[in-house]
């Protein structure tokens, strides 16, 4: 493992804790019976596809259970996965004419896309196929019907495919049957927001089923306005905000209704059958860069997925799992631009669609037996199929499709008591490029069942996204002298490059396990050294036009880095009612890239050095409970605003809530208050034109019955 130099200290202090630890704690070896000693452990679902307690996964892995989930307070997914290490949350602004996004990184390399994390519901895939990222504002999924999230922290490509890249968050949805009867939900605060939810749920002999409904809604973020002062040469110098805000055109309405149903066809039998659709309107800015190419105007999204999964138990050793999804997301963003004068043509407009649609289907079956009494196997194969059409993002195209193809396989062998072998590979083959084989090896070594150190290895690959490889962006229009025409202007923005690769990367950890105080403190630690390769850049090429010779952007495997770092996780019940979710990242990003065809720092500083994060809970009785959450980032650029200065910030969140039992019922009333600590950018920090969008003081009432 090559640690670069600011590492090797970091490495050898964090060695030497988790080696204190373990020698300080009485380690005796395992031993037949122990089990009844401890607590139970936690178990989770995702790291190599078999059901495993925490001391034994392959990978760093986080789970935020339904009590954190709930304790945040938070209103969207992204805002949960601040107690994640390492994780990133951005509100992007759209000062460019573009939709305002939530972005959610992991150890940086990220622009608003975020391509490079697979992110699943239920073991359903949601990135979207041409641009890739996840749109996380329009996921047809409430925060009250999650059970848990878990956060597979490094490359898993071995039990997911390419895009399990940097890390996978799955999103594990409650059981129909653990939400029977009616519950209603209201949220009302400042910022405009307006939030309802309803959910039903009930049974019907061997049919469990829920289904809900809900309408999110707010006016976005704040923005001052931007106030620059210049040198002699009319370059700016720095940035002052007045007071005054300015409007920023970014308001949000959702709405989304899924359903699940759960039958249990037999004793060894059950169909699980889930579905839903969503629709958000969200307002744009104009792009203030090109002076109102992309006008003000608002764009129309929705979603929806039909998700179908068969259980069956053969006999105690083997077990099948089948299951189709499908996805289909649509956007409608039509408009014309404002008045555009080039020279001395006449004035002209544009037609303006930067609308999509991408569909997705995927079948898969697996395979888990339990060979021996020390060794288990899972195994699968799946296909899919991504279709996609844009006039935009494929100009003159239509609709292109890309079938991939994946064959997966994952072993754990326990050697003796205190040791166990863990080996997973799949290989994937597509379309469009050459099969790729992605494997992960690792030793877990139990002193006891309190503490466990894990020494792993992996490869995993990221494939091209469809505008990737295929983009081709053009404008075009007729120009026009005294009203008579004179040709064509053609503006080509993006080529395609059929000859684009995968991105690669070979991930090396070490990690420890460990409870303590009757397994009332868990305490995770990991050390890790990844390196990057082949990863896809944008970068600018001539072309000729029959107008004028101008660049054009084209996607080319380009760059390398190398990331180290050491990541923490503590959860700690000091007692019934008092609970403490904390985490901390130290990073370290080295790029190795030629300084000719990247710019300066900027994967190096495209995530923060250190990030942290604390919730605490607190039962104080029977009626009142609260919780506190502090969350930090150090400086750090996104890849597509490089120009920004690096900047850092630290919010913190309240949540102080009453609860009501009465006959046949249980009602909360929360008061929730974020950003206590003053406002604050997570994304643009200083643009170059336009207002400077920022997070500050939000408050809200979050009102929630129950009943049958």
């Amino acid at each position: 493992m090559s640690f670069h130099q600011p590492d090797i200290a970091t490495a050898k202090i964090a060695g030497a804790a988790i080696i204190s630890i373990i020698a300080f704690t009485h380690c005796t070896p395992l031993q037949a019976g122990d089990d009844e000693l401890f607590f139970e452990m936690p178990v989770v679902l995702s790291a190599s596809r078999l059901e495993q307690p925490r001391s034994e996964t392959p990978m760093a892995v986080t789970s935020i259970d339904r009590e954190l989930i709930e304790a945040s307070g938070a209103r969207s997914i992204p805002e949960v996965l601040r107690l994640v290490p390492g994780i990133v949350v951005g509100n992007s602004v759209n000062e460019w004419g573009e939709e305002s996004k939530l972005i959610v990184s992991y150890h940086g390399h990220t622009d608003q896309y975020s391509k490079q994390m697979q992110v699943l519901i239920d073991g359903r895939s949601v990135y979207e196929p041409l641009l890739g990222g996840v749109d996380w504002n329009m996921l047809p999924i409430n925060l009250e019907d999650i059970e848990r999230i878990e956060v597979l922290r490094g490359p898993n490509s071995s039990s997911y495919g390419s895009n399990s890249f940097l890390g996978v968050i799955n999103i594990i949805t409650r059981h129909a049957s653990e939400d029977p009867g009616h519950y209603v939900q209201l949220r009302a605060g400042n910022h405009d927001i307006a939030d309802l939810t309803y959910r039903y749920g009930g049974n019907s002999g061997k049919l469990d089923y829920r289904v809900t409904a809900s309408t999110q809604n707010d006016d976005g973020l704040d923005a001052r306005k931007n106030i620059s002062t210049y040198d002699t040469n009319g370059d700016v110098t720095n940035y002052l905000y007045a007071d005054e805000y300015v409007d920023n055109h970014d308001d949000s309405h959702t709405g989304a209704i899924d359903y699940r149903l759960d039958y249990q066809i037999d004793q060894n039998s059950r169909l699980s059958y889930q579905g839903g659709f969503g629709k958000t309107n969200l307002d744009i800015n104009e792009n203030f860069a090109l002076a109102g190419t992309r006008p003000v105007r608002d764009s129309d999204t929705s979603n929806a997925y039909q998700h179908l999964k068969l259980e069956q138990t053969i006999n105690r050793k083997n077990s099948l799992v089948a299951q189709y999804y499908y996805n289909r997301q649509k956007k409608v963003d039509q408009s014309t631009s404002k008045i555009i004068q080039l020279d001395s043509f006449d004035p002209f407009t544009l037609d303006l669609d930067f609308g999509l649609k991408s569909e997705r289907h995927n079948l898969e079956l697996t395979h888990f037996n339990q060979t021996t009494d020390s060794l288990r196997l899972i195994w699968g194969l799946s296909a899919q199929q991504d279709i996609s059409e844009s006039n935009y993002w494929l100009n003159a195209q239509g609709t292109i499709r890309r079938e991939t193809y994946r064959l997966f396989g994952n072993a754990e062998w326990q050697i003796d008591q205190n040791n166990l072998l863990n080996f997973g590979a799949l290989v994937e083959d597509s379309d469009t490029l050459t099969a790729e084989i992605s494997p992960r090896l690792a030793l877990i070594h139990k002193f006891n069942h309190q503490h466990s150190l894990r020494f792993g290895i992996s490869k995993a690959v990221r494939s091209p996204f469809i505008a990737e490889e295929s983009g081709n962006t053009v404008f075009s229009h007729e120009l026009t002298i005294g009203g008579e025409p004179i040709g064509t202007a053609v503006d080509q923005q993006l080529i395609p490059n059929h000859e684009l690769g995968n991105e690669t990367i070979i991930s090396r950890e070490i990690g420890y396990f460990g409870q303590f105080l009757a397994d009332t403190l868990r305490f995770d630690a990991r050390i890790f050294h990844d390196r990057l390769d082949d990863l896809i850049q944008q970068k600018s090429v001539p072309v000729a036009t029959d107008t004028v010779d101008r660049s054009a952007q084209i996607h080319r495997n380009m760059a390398s880095t190398d990331v180290s770092g050491v990541e923490i996780v503590l959860d700690y019940q000091a007692d019934a009612s008092l609970r403490f979710f904390g985490s901390a990242a130290y990073l370290e990003i080295t790029s190795n890239d030629n300084p000719r065809t990247t710019r300066s720092g900027e994967f190096e500083n495209s995530a923060p050095k250190r990030t942290a994060s604390l919730l605490a809970i607190k039962q104080f009785n029977e009626h009142y409970s609260g919780s506190l959450g502090l969350y930090y980032a150090g400086d750090m650029q996104w890849l597509d605003v490089p120009k920004d200065e690096p900047s850092s910030y630290t919010t913190m969140d309240l949540m102080l809530s009453k609860s009501f039992r009465q006959s046949g019922s249980l009602s909360k009333l929360s008061l929730v208050l974020k950003n206590l600590l003053g406002e604050y950018n997570n994304y643009h920090h200083q643009p170059d034109i336009g207002p400077r969008a920022e997070l500050n003081l939000t408050g809200y009432i979050e009102y929630s019955i129950s009943f049958n």
